[in-house]
């Protein structure tokens, strides 16, 4: 029988210490995590202000990843810094650019990790889902029809995890009849939204039941505030109606900014004009051949109009007469913007050859005056003539980008220099494409455009020959003999020097050739603001702040993938 031997001890990891009792190391007490002293939470809240504003700079500007980080270092600071600081992290939610490669490795996916992550950490945390108000998606071009099946559900459960949603970027799906649509069954849900843009896809009219399907589906929205309607692209039968407009009008109690664009005249026409809600106080109409002069002028008739609306802007409506203008002038007493776009110039009435029926433009309250009449006729000269007289006391500005012989830079405040640094450039590049291009901004037949480019060159233009001659000539005297050499001429200049209004010629949107913002502009700036390395901008790493840092220590944490820099809000608003 063989016998055991006995157990080897382990020298190497014994010592007599063992033997004797055992020590207590004391350790550093952990951090209680409360701060000593308690900030007022306004004290918070403009720390966090100006963060953000550090990090918005135009000049330097960072990536929403670098924000919620340092707004993430905040939260971490102690419990009163983590609850002023969560509803800044959670309040606005921005994921933009690419997912990191590792990120991809380790979960397996080609694109979605952070959304993923993001609904991971919105179902353990109700308390931070509630606080999100506004969410931004990066809609990914490159995706199969079963990865955007997928990330449609994706995005549409986020979604449905923010009871408080105001605010949806990145995706815009097409409304199209008798089609389910995640996204959209999601928004409807959101008691809270506050703004929606639907485009409507050209299948055909709806039927009775669809279009009460439809209606009845904004039901829940009676804080929406912001509406936006467009047809779809082409001249394929519309699906809406007069009542399918009706329906969705009186859903919405809380709605003042509206905007209608691109459907038929069996669509939208006078009546549905005059079903627009009376609290509306931001309209925006573009065109729609189904309103005329007869359908505007009664809208602008209506008592609640007149009290209420703000902001009009009528785009390629072809209005037909100047009495009209001249009314909807008069006759809305708080109007603040308006803004007329169009082709044709509106006509003088037969009998404008008596003074006494002569029509004038006057406003008490309008500030902003965005008119582009792209032909030239008498609503030009009679709109200078109107500034020149003092019609417009609040008048603030004018954008004229079909001001071709200058006669509204007249009476305006002058300018000495007006033109940007790469106009001519541009200019030169559009006459390169002028016989390429079809849009309704260009009409070669007409020899005009609309392009901000070549309208701020022709301004410089005008500036230039006018300071070539002499407005007036100073000569110094002594009693009745002329000193030789003391005199001085002084250049003319284009404008009128009492004018306080401003001639403007810049976009609604930075870098855009032509002024008024469109709707498709401003989903492209929303959704298709993302650069790649490699395209010619300086990307951001997370080194915004990185001198701030130790040298050497923090890159693993600090650094992130390279994502496009800047963080520009987007908001409906600046439709109106």
């Amino acid at each position: 029988m063989a016998v055991r031997e006995p157990r080897r001890q382990n020298h190497r990891y014994f010592d007599f210490c063992m033997l004797g009792p055992r020590r207590t190391v004391k350790r550093p007490p952990p951090p209680t995590a409360v701060c000593e002293v308690v900030l007022p939470r306004d004290v918070h809240s403009r720390i966090l202000g100006h963060l953000e504003a550090l990090h918005k700079d135009l000049l330097e500007p960072s990536c929403p990843t670098c924000l919620a980080r340092d707004l993430s270092s905040y939260s971490k600071v102690c419990m009163e810094w983590h609850a002023a600081a969560v509803p800044h992290l959670y309040g606005k939610i921005f994921i933009a650019g690419a997912d990191s490669p590792e990120l991809k490795k380790r979960m397996k996916l080609r694109n979605g990790c952070r959304a993923w992550l993001l609904r991971k950490t919105l179902l353990v945390r109700p308390d931070f889902a509630a606080m999100v108000k506004q969410l931004k998606l990066p809609e990914y071009q490159d995706l199969t029809a079963k990865e955007s099946k997928e990330n449609n559900k994706l995005v549409a459960s986020i979604v449905q995890l923010c009871p408080h949603l105001e605010r949806l970027e990145g995706h815009y799906p097409v409304y199209k009849v008798g089609v389910k649509d995640n996204i959209q069954t999601a928004l409807l849900s959101r008691d809270f939204l506050k703004e929606h843009i639907w485009t409507i896809g050209s299948e055909g009219p709806m039927q009775l039941s669809q279009s009460e399907s439809f209606a009845n589906g904004h039901i829940r929205w009676t804080k929406l505030e912001t509406l936006v309607l467009q047809g779809g692209p082409g001249n394929k039968a519309g699906s809406m109606s007069h009542l399918t407009f009706a329906g969705v009008f009186e859903r919405l109690p809380s709605l003042k900014k509206l905007l209608v664009a691109r459907f038929h005249d069996y669509e939208f026409d006078n009546n549905t004009l005059l079903a627009i809600p009376d609290q509306i106080e931001y309209l925006r109409l573009e065109e729609l051949p189904g309103v005329t002069d007869a359908g505007v002028s009664e809208y602008v008739d209506r008592v609640s109009v007149c009290r209420r609306i703000r902001s009009l802007s009528l785009i390629e409506l072809e209005l037909l007469s100047t009495l009209l203008i001249s009314k909807i002038l008069s006759h809305l007493t708080h109007l603040e913007k308006f803004t007329l776009v169009q082709t044709s110039s509106p006509q003088l009435p037969p009998q404008s050859s008596a003074k006494k029926a002569k029509p004038t433009f006057a406003s008490a309250s309008l500030q902003l005056l965005h008119w582009d009449v792209l032909i030239p006729g008498p609503a030009n000269v009679l709109l200078a003539r109107s500034i020149h007289s003092s019609a417009f006391p609040a008048l603030k500005a004018v954008r004229a980008p079909s001001d071709h012989h200058g006669i509204i830079q007249a009476v305006c405040k002058p300018l000495e220099h007006i033109v940007l640094p790469f106009d001519r450039f541009e200019a030169r590049l559009l006459r390169a494409r002028q016989k390429q291009r079809e849009d309704k901004y260009f009409y070669p037949e007409t020899r005009y455009s609309r392009s901000l480019p070549q309208a701020r060159i022709n301004a410089q233009e005008r500036i230039e020959a006018a300071k070539e001659s002499t407005f007036m000539r100073i000569v110094v005297t002594e009693g009745a003999a002329k000193k030789e050499g003391l005199s001085v001429d002084l250049k003319a200049f284009m404008g009128d020097w009492k004018s306080k209004v401003q001639y403007e010629l810049l976009p609604d949107l930075w870098g855009d050739e032509f002024a008024v913002l469109t709707v498709s502009g401003l989903l492209n700036a929303r959704v298709s603001t993302e650069w790649r390395p490699g395209d010619g901008v300086e990307m951001c790493s997370g080194r915004w702040n990185s001198t701030s840092f130790a040298s050497g220590r923090g890159v693993k944490w600090w650094g992130h993938t390279e994502r496009t820099p800047g963080m520009r809000d987007m908001e409906l608003a600046m439709l109106f």
